[in-house]
């Protein structure tokens, strides 16, 4: 059975519960948050962070001493005549400017042993040419291929183109003062004009001719091993028909010439 309270009783606990509340204030403001920023921040992807460029380095300014170093290679314990066979082979370029003369007679192997016997000065050659040197082997073998021009002034007046293979040798004694090579060519040869040698007389012309030969040519060259870049050649120039090999010619034009080769 609920127990009532007296009306004085009832009266008292309104006025006391309102004025607990006008001691406690207004009602606190409610402030509402979008969902979107209510949740909390999620990181970007890895893949998408866009990062920044590496530091590019600068150029190295390494000491002239320490490239020279790198680059040349050391070879001050080798004799003269290997450093020059070094120094040499690490220019495979040549290239060559010669002068020299035609004779109208005699054979190669007479004009070598003895070239004053010859008949010089039928033809004037200048001319030029152009060497690489492919290898070396057996340590003073090596093999150059050589494409060359000239042109004859005088009787034949006419020019001359040739491509061929030389085989040259440096193994002297003396290479240590004087840097010395031989070579011997082989390779086509091809002149506009005959040499006379090679034409004959109008009396007695050649009976076998060809403008094709073989350009097989003899060549000695020196220089100081302290400076194998520079060479003086000293070469036969022999027009070969290899024993009739071209057309049955058995002899062609020879020339001695002197030249002067830059390798680089």
């Amino acid at each position: 059975m609920p127990v009532e309270f007296p009306r004085p009783a009832r009266l008292a606990s309104l006025v006391a519960a309102a004025l607990m509340l006008a001691a406690g204030g207004p009602p606190p403001e409610r402030v509402t948050t979008p969902r979107q920023q209510a949740l909390p921040t999620v990181a970007a992807p890895a893949a998408a962070r866009v990062s920044e460029p590496a530091p590019v380095p600068g150029p190295l300014n390494a000491p002239a001493a320490a490239v020279a170093a790198i680059t040349a290679p050391d070879l001050s314990h080798l004799s003269p005549a290997d450093r020059a066979r070094a120094l040499a082979d690490a220019r495979p370029w040549s290239g060559t400017l010669f002068l020299g003369s035609s004779v109208a007679d005699g054979k190669l192997r007479d004009l070598i042993v003895a070239p004053w016997s010859g008949s010089w000065g039928d033809d004037t050659l200048v001319g030029g040419a152009v060497q690489y040197r492919v290898a070396r082997f057996w340590r003073f073998f090596m093999v150059d291929l050589e494409a060359g021009s000239a042109y004859r002034f005088g009787d034949t007046e006419g020019g001359e183109f040739w491509a061929a293979v030389y085989l040259r040798y440096d193994g002297f004694p003396w290479s240590n003062y004087v840097y010395t090579t031989i070579g011997l060519s082989m390779g086509p040869d091809f002149v506009t004009r005959l040499p006379q040698v090679e034409r004959g007389t109008d009396a007695r012309p050649e009976e076998n001719q060809s403008a094709w030969l073989n350009f097989f040519s003899p060549e000695i060259t020196v220089a100081l091993p302290e400076y194998p870049q520079y060479e003086l050649a000293f070469r036969y120039m022999h027009r070969s028909g290899i024993f009739g090999t071209y057309n049955g010619v058995y002899e062609g034009a020879n020339s001695f010439v002197v030249g002067f080769r830059y390798r680089f």
